[in-house]
C-alpha cells in the first residue's frame, strides 16, 4: 500500500469523524436552541411563529410564586455551597494528607451520593428524615443538596492539593510561619481557584437539581420543582421562558467556572509578606 493511499484513507476517516461529531452536537443542542427561540414567540404555540416578543419574560417577572421559587433555589444553592466548602475542603485535606487503611474505600463511599441515581438518593433521604420525624421543609432540601455538592467540592479541592504537594507548606514553616499562617498565606491562595471553581460547579448542580428536591420538598419548592409542576398543566411559552432563563444562568456559571477549574493561576504569596506575617 502506497503512502498516498494511506494518507487518503486517514483523511477520509478524519472527515467521517468530523461529520459524526457535528451531528452529535446538533442532536444535543438543537432542543436547547428550540426552547430559546420559542421563548420569544408572541403566540402560545410552537408553530407559526411570527415576530419576537419579551411578553413571556415580563409575565415571569410578575409571577410572585415563580420569583419565590427562584429565590428558594438561590438560597439553597448558596447555603449548600457554603456548607460544602467547609465540609469538602476539610475532607480534601484529610483524604490527601492523612494515611490510613481503607482510604480507597472511603473515597468511593464519599462519591456515592453524587454517582447514585437521584431517585435512589431522594428516596433514601426521605426515609431517613421521616424516621427522625423531621418535617419536609427547607432544611430537608438543604440536607439533600449538601449530600451531593460536598463530594464535588471534596474531589475538586483534593485534586488541586495533590498537585500542590506539601513542600510549599514546609518551606513556609522553615521561614518561621506557624501552621495556621502557612495555611492562610501559602496553601489557601494556591487552592483559591480550585475553591472558586468547585463552588461555581456545586451551585450550578444544586440550582438545576430536581429529583432529590422533589422527594424532600413539601410546600417549600425550588424553581426546578415549580417548573415541573407547570409542565403538568401542559406546555406554554411561560415554560419556555423559565427554561431559557435557567439555561442562560447555567451557561453563565459554567463559562465562569472554566476560568478556575484546572487553572494554574494559583501563586504563592510573596516571601516578604509571609515573613512579615510570621513575625
Amino acid at each position: 500500500m502506497s503512502r498516498l493511499s494511506v494518507e487518503a484513507g486517514t483523511e477520509k476517516r478524519g472527515t467521517i469523524l468530523k461529520v459524526y461529531g457535528f451531528l452529535i452536537f446538533v442532536f444535543l443542542y438543537i432542543p436547547l436552541v428550540v426552547v430559546i427561540v420559542f421563548s420569544f414567540s408572541p403566540t402560545k404555540t410552537i408553530v407559526g411563529m411570527s415576530g419576537v416578543t419579551l411578553k413571556w419574560y415580563k409575565e415571569l417577572a410578575r409571577d410572585a410564586e415563580l420569583l419565590k421559587a427562584l429565590l428558594h433555589s438561590v438560597e439553597i444553592g448558596v447555603l449548600a455551597v457554603v456548607i460544602s466548602l467547609l465540609f469538602g475542603t476539610s475532607g480534601a485535606f484529610f483524604i490527601t494528607r492523612v494515611r490510613f487503611p481503607g482510604k480507597g474505600v472511603l473515597r468511593a463511599i464519599i462519591l456515592l451520593p453524587y454517582i447514585l441515581p437521584g431517585i435512589i438518593m431522594g428516596l433514601t433521604l426521605l426515609i431517613f428524615v421521616r424516621s427522625l420525624h423531621i418535617p419536609l421543609s427547607m432544611l430537608t432540601v438543604l440536607m439533600g443538596h449538601v449530600s451531593f455538592t460536598t463530594p464535588i467540592v471534596l474531589f475538586q479541592v483534593s485534586s488541586r492539593i495533590l498537585r500542590l504537594g506539601p513542600t510549599y507548606k514546609m518551606a513556609a514553616m522553615d521561614l518561621g510561619a506557624t501552621p495556621v499562617k502557612a495555611f492562610i498565606f501559602v496553601t489557601l491562595p494556591m487552592i483559591r481557584t480550585a475553591l472558586i471553581g468547585a463552588a461555581l460547579l456545586a451551585f450550578t448542580v444544586s440550582f438545576d437539581e430536581i429529583v432529590i428536591s422533589y422527594f424532600l420538598t413539601g410546600t417549600w419548592m425550588t424553581l426546578p420543582v415549580y417548573l415541573y409542576g407547570m409542565l403538568r398543566f401542559g406546555l406554554s411559552p411561560k415554560v419556555y421562558a423559565v427554561s431559557g432563563f435557567i439555561l442562560a444562568l447555567s451557561l453563565s456559571l459554567i463559562l465562569l467556572m472554566t476560568r478556575y477549574i484546572g487553572s494554574s493561576a494559583e501563586v504563592v504569596v510573596p516571601r516578604k509578606k509571609l515573613i512579615k506575617a510570621s513575625r
